[in-house]
């Protein structure tokens, strides 16, 4: 009976860098009359420094791995013919000492500028005529408009971002995530571009 085996890479797979990369972790596979946890089983790379942050890995160099196991199989392809590999070394132990600059240097940044907005908008004089406006008396600090600005300007940043620390609060991606999608995919783009132009490697190359 024909032997037939469906592989549907994935677009990219974050591996430790010192790991053995198995065809079930960058691939989803079906097959007819086909064993798959043989299959799923194959090493087709390992991790290493010298690899750089990326490497990706072509479906021409996983079919005769495939073969090397049963070579009357048959093959049908689905989706991208590359995997991007993103090699990563072992968690270390959190840096609080670094967590904390960071997030005071965020912090600061951005209230900085939003200070530099408020300044530059005059918010203080259109909030101090608002407030002359509806109650008819001038007074140099209205925080009967203040407070409440204050406090609508974080719920709005929180809306904004659609995430209240690690709570989401709603299942739409902020626009902080879309614009990430958008640079990731970008840098993928760029990494199979870059690998393409690299000289192509026979399957025999390391036959002695």
């Amino acid at each position: 009976m024909k032997k037939v085996l469906y592989i549907k890479l994935l677009n990219r797979v974050v591996v430790q860098v010192g790991k053995s990369v198995r065809l079930g972790d960058i691939a989803r596979l079906q097959g007819i009359n086909i064993q798959l946890d043989e299959i799923k089983n194959i090493i087709v790379h390992e991790a290493k420094k010298e690899d750089g942050t990326h490497t990706v890995i072509d479906i021409l160099e996983l079919l005769p791995l495939i073969q090397a196991v049963d070579s009357e199989v048959s093959f049908e392809l689905i989706g991208v013919t590359m995997c991007i590999l993103e090699l990563e070394n072992a968690v270390e132990k959190e840096n609080v000492i670094l967590f904390l600059f960071v997030w005071i240097l965020l912090f600061a940044g951005s209230s900085l500028a939003i200070i530099y907005f408020h300044e530059d908008v005059s918010m203080q004089q259109v909030q101090q005529r608002i407030y002359y406006l509806i109650t008819g008396e001038y007074h140099h600090k209205p925080l009967l408009l203040q407070v409440p600005y204050s406090l609508g300007l974080g719920i709005g940043m929180v809306l904004f971002f659609n995430q209240w620390f690690k709570t989401r609060l709603n299942e739409e991606p902020s626009p902080l995530e879309v614009e990430m999608f958008q640079y990731q995919r970008s840098m993928d783009e760029y990494v199979l571009v870059n690998e393409n132009k690299k000289p192509t490697k026979s399957v025999n190359d390391d036959d002695p």
